[in-house]
């Protein structure tokens, strides 16, 4: 099915962005837009997407990416670059129903990468995992150390790190072609309250007490939404191989609070929380994507602040 046709052609290359419309993608997708790119949407329209920004400026195809046709529909569109990022992103649901993330996560993938095999003239295609494959970490990680997800949703992520490391050791025409970025904790407008700092923004709009994970003792490094569409472009540019793409500023959760307070003046009530098999400390090495010339443009304070004070939702 298809939704929101482009009224015109665009002379700027075709990108076809999966999970487009979902929380980080669909500020690429609009980042993208706003370069002239011809852009072609895939997305389902599942819990966590935007249709809101579907305006008639890019090509949305409303399919599943873990269903196998969405490869001949991934085809038939003839892209230049090919940006996988849909996926099930909730922890929590991938503990409650691992089966399925599997299955949509590893297929949707799979998916990708096989529609990359079949397009000879395709320059690069993107896949977005991230850093939770690593799991526990007590340094910050490179992207050539080993991967260990502790978590059924990082699981699903890294069987997608293998098959791209599959796909262009198999294949010679991809060779060069396949890149991955592996984002920390990012936060901003149209994030889900599934996750920490949208949660720690709903519960300050209405009092809800926060759901604590593990005595708040987890330790995350944070990157604003708006750092992103640059990384991303950067990466598809001139990039090859992995990237981690973070902010180097991580806190734990108990500090998040106290800075979260001070900021807005306003005290968040908890209630404890335990998460199964929860990974204590994510910490990244982004100095590859800063060499390749990316670094944030906005700091972790001054997307917080921005992020918790304004109005913006859309």
């Amino acid at each position: 099915m298809f939704w929101g046709r482009k009224k015109t052609k665009k002379d700027g290359p075709k990108t076809l962005i999966t999970g487009g419309l979902g929380f980080i993608f669909s500020h690429v997708t609009e980042h993208y837009v706003k370069k002239g790119w011809d852009v072609v949407v895939i997305d389902n329209l599942s819990e966590g997407s935007n249709p809101q920004i579907i305006d008639g400026s890019f090509t949305h195809i409303n399919e599943h990416m873990a269903k196998v046709a969405v490869v001949d529909t991934i085809v038939r569109e003839q892209p230049d670059y090919i940006i996988h990022a849909a996926a099930i992103t909730d922890v929590d649901y991938s503990i409650r129903e691992p089966r399925r993330t599997f299955e949509k996560n590893i297929g949707g993938a799979a998916h990708a990468f096989e529609a990359a095999r079949r397009l000879p003239n395709l320059k690069k295609i993107l896949y977005v995992s991230t850093d939770e494959i690593y799991g526990e970490c007590d340094h910050p990680m490179r992207e050539d150390e080993m991967l260990s997800p502790r978590s059924p949703y990082a699981c699903s992520k890294a069987a997608g790190s293998l098959m791209r490391t599959a796909y262009e050791n198999t294949y010679p025409h991809l060779k060069g072609r396949i890149a991955e970025i592996r984002p920390c904790n990012v936060f901003g407008p149209r994030q889900d309250v599934a996750k920490i700092l949208a949660r720690i923004r709903h519960c300050l709009k209405t009092d809800e007490p926060l759901p604590l994970h593990n005595g708040g003792k987890g330790y995350r490094e944070f990157l604003y939404i708006k750092n992103v569409p640059a990384a991303v472009d950067i990466v598809l540019e001139k990039g090859e191989g992995i990237y981690n793409v973070g902010s180097g500023y991580g806190i734990e959760m108990t500090e998040l609070l106290k800075k979260v307070e001070e900021l807005t003046g306003k005290k968040i009530t908890t209630a404890p929380h335990h998460r199964s098999g929860m990974d204590m400390r994510y910490q990244t090495d982004s100095s590859r994507i800063r060499e390749l010339g990316w670094k944030p443009m906005y700091s972790f304070e001054e997307g917080l602040r921005e992020y918790l004070l304004s109005d913006e939702e859309c």
